[in-house]
């Protein structure tokens, strides 16, 4: 680049020598206030030291060819000629090019400048300067000046910057522009970025490969679709920049953590091309113009060879997937590329509205199967010192479908956890996995129904026999249904997903949530209930995108999903009279489709098992009927519901409770507790008194009126004192 500088050298002293000669610069010492001949001189003189004076313009004029062919036949493969034909530039535009970057190099041209431009404030190269430098004959500018147009290649491509208010009270000639510091950096041979809190290089996916194999291979063979040889040049780039076709898309969909940037950073690796990461997400969240981030990416694409990661795709688009207005600029722009351009989003967004009617190849990155997802938490474990119970990969990998990524961080997570809790004991270390993996779930389904929290365990539910047995059936299917339908293959002959459907039948009270509660506990596993009455919606189409959301989320939560009231959207299709009977039978038949579709565990609670439409009771792996507690069961309720710590009073009786009142257990569970709150005003004991008063409130909500016969003895104490 130093011969280019000389040559600049020269052109600036016969621009300098044309305008003296022309009385075009003015000798009166306050002319610019002021930048003297003699100090012009002593600036330039260095050039023309080393070539031997001249005071000859032409002589001039030739010297400075000479030097371009000097820097030609010498710059080949340098970052000067990578821009040249990277860019396609003319030798006007590289001039041009020149001209800006210089004061990047040496502090001496902002001084010069002012000098040409008669002003000592304007430091910068202005249109008007350029052209006189290298333009030459008038009609030669004129012809010229569409390459510093604001839509030529130049500034179109990021190259150049218009500087801002330089003309804003003068002729676009003396408008100032300026190199863009990506630019300079790279002519320059820096190898950092210009400072971007979006645009990053993407480091070293190449440590672990090895627990990324499976999503390598996703993008095998990619490299052909770029044109690229051993040194990283286009196979047309001698043809210019207007002679290369763009390249398509790469679309790469899928979960976080599934290894679509370390895919991307081998394809390019392959193809002997770094990578860069922008976080579209977080630049939107902090107000940053995408049009312009992308703009200063593709230029940093290009200059430094690289491919182009673009993370979160969904930031283009509004809530319902509709893409926003700027949208449209930041495709144009990326669809113009040669190099390889991925863009990363989740499963479920309809990414083909932002790309329409571009080319682009989609590739689908999804959680490794069991077997791999097992093998994944071994070598996790060991890469970072935990020694794993015997059955804990099994057991990880049977509950949680993790991506590789989110499996490393729920390690890191859980080694960070048990040391700090236990040290280096191994006692309790799948237990802080499992609450990691927990945790590395998408938590996207909190949004749209409630995480049930339940404390009890398998010992506190008072069902009969028969109703147990099958709950717990239902917890050893959702534990070994990876032994049945992947060891055993009945996956393969699985016609839609492979997620457990239970139906819990049962009057409100008799413990369905409480069941459900316990046996995502003992899977350590999540449970969201989802309340279908507030699903449900009267506007048409309402209802399918809410529940499209739900399951959405549901895919990556690893929960139980525990849909309460199911009887408001479960329930018998109607014969078809009018537009709502025919809409709410689509709604139905969606819902039906989604859980078909879904691969966890679905548990829907109903009043009433007859109430259930057949189609969704045909599909069910389980039904369980949650009876009405019967005396005995009563009375082991009322004892279970008072805490050891609770006071009770001795003649508090449970065996009368539970024969003279057939409610269910969530009744009973209001009673109790109306009681504790009436006793803590009332001496601090729970007794008789409480009890019954409490009894008699619950019936009086429930529409029932209170009798002597239904309290018998304890009835006086169902009278309020005044």
């Amino acid at each position: 680049m130093q011969s280019e500088l000389r040559r600049l050298d020269l052109l600036l002293h016969r621009e300098v020598l044309r305008l003296r000669a022309a009385y075009g610069l003015s000798l009166d010492e306050f002319r610019g206030l002021y930048v003297s001949d003699e100090q012009v001189d002593a600036l330039i003189g260095r050039a023309l030291r080393e070539g031997g004076a001249a005071e000859d313009v032409a002589e001039l004029t030739e010297r400075a060819e000479l030097l371009r062919e000097e820097a030609e036949q010498k710059g080949a493969g340098l970052p000067w000629a990578r821009v040249a034909s990277e860019f396609g530039l003319s030798r006007f535009e590289r001039d041009v090019l020149l001209l800006a970057v210089a004061p990047e190099v040496e502090p001496k041209y902002e001084t010069i400048y002012a000098y040409l431009n008669n002003n000592v404030a304007h430091k910068w190269p202005t249109f008007e300067l350029a052209l006189r430098l290298f333009a030459g004959e008038a009609n030669g500018r004129y012809t010229l000046r569409a390459h510093l147009l604001p839509d030529a290649e130049l500034f179109r491509a990021g190259l150049l910057r218009p500087l801002p208010g330089t003309a804003d009270r003068v002729t676009w000639l003396s408008g100032g522009f300026a190199a863009h510091p990506a630019l300079s950096l790279f002519l320059l041979g820096a190898d950092a970025l210009p400072h971007s809190r979006f645009i990053k290089r993407a480091h070293g996916p190449a440590e672990e490969m090895a627990s990324h194999d499976f999503a390598y291979g996703v993008l095998s063979g990619v490299e052909r679709l770029f044109p690229v040889d051993g040194e990283g040049r286009d196979e047309d780039e001698e043809q210019g920049a207007g002679g290369r076709r763009p390249s398509p898309l790469l679309v790469l969909e899928g979960p976080a953590g599934a290894g679509r940037l370390k895919a991307a950073a081998a394809a390019c690796r392959s193809m002997k091309l770094s990578l860069l990461h922008v976080d579209l997400s977080a630049a939107r969240d902090a107000g940053e113009a995408l049009p312009a981030l992308l703009r200063e990416g593709v230029l940093l694409q290009r200059l430094r060879r690289a491919g182009l990661y673009l993370e979160h795709l969904e930031a283009l688009a509004d809530g319902e997937g509709n893409p926003l207005p700027e949208a449209s600029e930041v495709v144009s722009e990326l669809a113009a590329s040669r190099l390889p351009v991925f863009l990363a989003c989740g499963e479920a967004f309809p990414w083909r509205k932002l790309l329409s009617g571009r080319r682009y190849v989609p590739f689908y990155f999804s959680a490794p199967e069991y077997e791999e997802r097992k093998r994944v938490w071994e070598e996790q474990a060991s890469a970072r010192g935990l020694s794993l119970p015997a059955g804990a990969s099994a057991i990880l990998a049977g509950r949680f479908e993790l991506t590789p990524g989110r499996i490393r961080e729920a390690v890191e997570a859980a080694r960070d956890a048990h040391l700090a809790a236990c040290g280096d004991g191994e006692e309790t270390v799948l237990e802080f996995l499992m609450a990691a993996a927990r945790a590395q779930s998408d938590s996207g389904l909190g949004k749209l129904a409630v995480k049930v929290s339940v404390r009890q365990g398998w010992e506190d539910l008072v069902l009969p026999d028969v109703t147990l047995r099958q709950v717990k059936e239902v917890a050893a299917a959702v534990r070994h249904r990876q032994v049945v339908y992947g060891e055993w293959g009945f996956g393969e002959r699985a016609a839609a997903g492979r997620g457990l459907k239970v139906l819990f039948a049962g009057a409100s009270g008799t413990g369905k949530t409480m069941t459900a509660g316990v046996i995502a506990s003992d899977l350590g596993l999540d449970l969201y209930r989802i309340d279908l009455a507030g699903v449900v919606s009267k506007y048409i189409g309402e209802t399918e995108k809410n529940l499209d959301r739900i399951f959405n989320a549901a895919r990556s939560s690893n929960a139980i999903l525990f849909f309460d009231e199911a009887d408001a959207l479960f329930g018998k299709r109607s014969e078809v009279k009018d537009a709502h009977d025919r809409y709410a039978n689509i709604e139905v038949a969606y819902l039906l489709q989604k859980m078909e579709e879904h691969e966890g565990a679905v548990i829907l609670a109903s009043n009433l098992s007859k109430n259930i439409d057949t189609a969704f009771s045909r599909r069910m792996h389980y039904v369980v009927e949650f009876p009405m507690p019967d005396e005995t069961h009563r009375e082991r309720l009322w004892r279970g519901m008072f805490p050891a710590s609770a006071p009770l009073g001795q003649d508090v009786d449970f065996a009368f409770l539970s024969k003279q009142f057939p409610i269910a257990g969530g009744d009973i569970r209001i009673v109790a507790l109306d009681a504790a709150f009436l006793a803590v005003c009332d001496g601090r004991l729970i007794t008789m008194r409480q009890l019954v008063r409490a009894m008699a409130r619950q019936m009086t909500k429930q529409g029932r009126t209170t009798s002597p016969t239904d309290f018998k003895q304890y009835h006086p104490l169902t009278v309020q004192d005044v």
